[in-house]
């Protein structure tokens, strides 16, 4: 089932305009943080109340990879996070 419908925080979206805009010659990697809803209609909407930019570890242009603590420290980010 595909979403039709996206809300996020203020927050989120400077976080996220703000880590693009920070690294504007490169690729960025981040995870948003969220819930999806799903109505009795069938429409479904993506609730995001966090987001993680994730720094990149690889410094070469072809690509954008993470590291392993980075996200476990996310993961863990949103299991103690609350809406």
């Amino acid at each position: 089932m595909s979403l039709t419908g996206l809300k996020m925080t203020e927050e989120v979206w400077l976080t996220c305009l703000t880590h693009a805009l920070s690294t504007e010659t490169e690729e960025i990697m981040g995870l948003l943080l969220g819930d999806v809803e799903y109505l009795s209609n069938g429409s479904s909407t993506a609730l995001v109340w966090g987001a993680a930019p994730q720094p990149r570890c690889d410094r070469r242009k072809d690509r954008v990879e993470t590291n392993p603590e980075q996200l476990a420290a996310a993961s863990a980010l949103a299991e103690i996070s609350i809406f």
